[in-house]
């Protein structure tokens, strides 16, 4: 039987509730991982770049690029009304230059009627969810939606080898409490960033979709994307990506 929640239990208003609250817990280096994101935009930050942010859920991504291009205008895209609902009064603050679209990506009609071409697209933390077959094709339908010259970049987790995993979990919970210590100066214990782990653990019956990294890039290729590569990778969260070429 397939699955049916495309949104991988993300509309869920708890489980939303407790991500937008306790996310720090939940992805080492995560505001490195937002900033280098943007890091790889090649354009000044005075130019008024059109970007699409796509799983874009409580505005983090949004907000990051807002904050670095002030000339910007971004197009907010998710699938979850209960994300909707943080990410409208955290974006308020920048009135027109947000556009909110409701569009689930599993749906390959998502991308109907927005107002293009775009800069660049980005996503964060949110593909992974898509069946392997809808990633590989919203890499031609993005494709088709940038200007000459723009990027398609993905910040997101990826697969490795099994036995990986044992060794990455304890060093992540550790990156997290320093990066915690650091920025808040409040001391969390690694068996408080483990419960947070454990209550963010996917329902019982829903799945994502996380792939490796290798297959990823060479869907951006087939997609028609150059300069094809990852950029920023700390153990299974990565940053990758591709820019149209301006022919």
């Amino acid at each position: 039987m397939g699955q049916t929640d495309t949104l991988c239990g993300w509309d869920d208003q708890k489980r939303v509730d407790y991500f937008v609250t306790r996310g720090e817990l939940l992805i080492p280096k995560r505001y490195e991982q937002l900033s280098s994101l943007v890091d790889f935009f090649p354009w000044p930050t005075d130019q008024s770049i059109r970007v699409l942010d796509l799983g874009a859920g409580y505005g983090a991504v949004t907000e990051t690029i807002l904050t670095r291009y002030p000339q910007a205008s971004v197009v907010w895209l998710d699938g979850s009304t209960a994300m909707q609902g943080h990410a409208e009064p955290r974006l308020a603050k920048y009135g027109q230059q947000v556009y909110m679209f409701l569009r689930d990506l599993a749906d390959p009609a998502w991308s109907a009627e927005l107002p293009g071409p775009f800069h660049a697209a980005v996503s964060a933390i949110a593909l992974h969810h898509l069946t392997d077959q809808r990633k590989r094709a919203l890499c031609a339908e993005v494709y088709e939606l940038l200007l000459p010259g723009g990027m398609f970049l993905n910040n997101d987790v990826v697969s490795g080898a099994p036995d990986m995993r044992e060794h990455f979990t304890p060093l992540s919970d550790r990156v997290i409490q320093h990066h915690l210590r650091e920025r808040t100066g409040v001391e969390h214990s690694l068996e408080e960033i483990r419960q947070a782990r454990t209550a963010m653990q996917r329902p019982k019956g829903q799945s994502s979709h996380i792939a490796p990294l290798e297959p990823q890039l060479e869907w951006w290729r087939e997609a028609g994307f150059q300069m094809v590569d990852c950029y920023w990778k700390f153990l299974n969260f990565a940053i990758f990506g591709g820019m149209k070429g301006e022919g």
